[in-house]
Protein backbone atom coordinates (compact mmCIF):
# COMPACT_ATOMS: atom_id res chain seq x y z
CA UNK A 1 0.00 0.00 0.00
CA UNK A 2 1.22 3.67 -0.61
CA UNK A 3 1.56 6.17 2.21
CA UNK A 4 -2.25 7.31 1.58
CA UNK A 5 -3.70 3.53 2.24
CA UNK A 6 -4.54 3.13 -1.50
CA UNK A 7 -3.48 -0.36 -2.72
CA UNK A 8 -1.47 -0.61 -6.07
CA UNK A 9 -1.95 -2.19 -9.14
CA UNK A 10 0.88 -4.68 -8.32
CA UNK A 11 -0.42 -5.66 -5.23
CA UNK A 12 -4.22 -6.06 -6.99
CA UNK A 13 -2.84 -8.56 -9.69
CA UNK A 14 -0.78 -10.39 -6.56
CA UNK A 15 -4.12 -10.95 -4.55
CA UNK A 16 -5.73 -11.90 -7.61
CA UNK A 17 -3.35 -14.39 -8.31
CA UNK A 18 -3.43 -15.67 -5.15
CA UNK A 19 -6.92 -16.22 -5.38
CA UNK A 20 -7.33 -18.18 -8.93
CA UNK A 21 -4.65 -20.29 -7.54
CA UNK A 22 -6.62 -21.61 -4.90
CA UNK A 23 -9.96 -22.03 -7.16
CA UNK A 24 -10.79 -25.49 -8.10
CA UNK A 25 -12.58 -24.66 -11.01
CA UNK A 26 -9.49 -22.26 -12.68
CA UNK A 27 -7.73 -25.14 -12.84
CA UNK A 28 -8.29 -27.26 -16.25
CA UNK A 29 -7.02 -30.22 -14.47
CA UNK A 30 -8.73 -30.38 -11.44
CA UNK A 31 -11.88 -29.64 -13.25
CA UNK A 32 -11.47 -32.51 -15.66
CA UNK A 33 -10.87 -34.43 -12.67
CA UNK A 34 -13.83 -33.39 -10.85
CA UNK A 35 -16.31 -33.57 -13.90
CA UNK A 36 -14.84 -37.45 -14.46
CA UNK A 37 -14.88 -39.14 -11.15
CA UNK A 38 -17.51 -41.34 -9.51
CA UNK A 39 -21.00 -38.73 -8.42
CA UNK A 40 -21.25 -40.94 -4.99
CA UNK A 41 -17.54 -41.33 -3.76
CA UNK A 42 -15.02 -39.58 -6.12
CA UNK A 43 -12.48 -40.59 -3.66
CA UNK A 44 -12.00 -44.48 -2.58
CA UNK A 45 -10.72 -45.18 0.97
CA UNK A 46 -6.54 -44.92 0.01
CA UNK A 47 -7.01 -41.69 -1.13
CA UNK A 48 -6.86 -42.45 -4.80
CA UNK A 49 -9.28 -40.81 -7.91
CA UNK A 50 -12.49 -43.03 -8.69
CA UNK A 51 -13.37 -42.75 -12.22
CA UNK A 52 -17.22 -42.49 -13.14
CA UNK A 53 -18.77 -46.33 -14.33
CA UNK A 54 -19.77 -44.33 -17.49
CA UNK A 55 -16.24 -43.55 -18.02
CA UNK A 56 -15.15 -46.69 -17.63
CA UNK A 57 -17.45 -47.96 -19.78
CA UNK A 58 -17.14 -45.76 -22.58
CA UNK A 59 -12.98 -46.38 -22.51
CA UNK A 60 -13.86 -50.14 -22.84
CA UNK A 61 -16.42 -49.69 -25.54
CA UNK A 62 -13.75 -47.75 -27.25
CA UNK A 63 -10.91 -50.53 -26.56
CA UNK A 64 -12.99 -53.34 -28.40
CA UNK A 65 -14.16 -50.73 -31.21
CA UNK A 66 -9.86 -50.42 -31.82
CA UNK A 67 -9.26 -54.03 -31.25
CA UNK A 68 -11.91 -54.97 -34.16
CA UNK A 69 -10.39 -52.85 -36.34
CA UNK A 70 -7.07 -53.75 -35.98
CA UNK A 71 -8.03 -57.52 -36.21
CA UNK A 72 -9.99 -56.64 -39.53
CA UNK A 73 -7.43 -54.63 -41.14
CA UNK A 74 -4.16 -56.00 -40.05
CA UNK A 75 -5.00 -59.62 -38.42
CA UNK A 76 -7.13 -60.79 -41.57
CA UNK A 77 -4.53 -60.38 -44.34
Amino acid sequence: MDYRGNVTLEETRQALRQLYLQDEEANLQAALLLALSDDLKPIDSRGRWRPSSLVILVALLVLALIAIFVYFSLGRS
